[in-house]
């Protein structure tokens, strides 16, 4: 038999169902339009990032 993949939220990560996210995404929405009354242009970044950057150990620039 194969051994199967489990299915599970990630430490630290949750579900948002629609009860919940359709309210979140409207305060959100407010909230860019507000922002962007501002001149503030949206960006995105990753979810996920490696260890080593969140703790400071990333490579450093060898311009110097």
């Amino acid at each position: 038999m194969a051994n199967l993949i489990e299915p599970r939220t990630l430490k630290g990560f949750r579900d948002y169902l629609p009860e919940l996210m359709i309210p979140r995404e409207h305060i959100l929405e407010q909230a860019r339009k507000v922002y962007r009354s501002y001149g503030f242009a949206p960006i995105d970044t990753p979810a996920l990032e490696y260890t080593e950057i969140l703790m400071g150990k990333g490579a450093r620039s060898r311009t110097s």
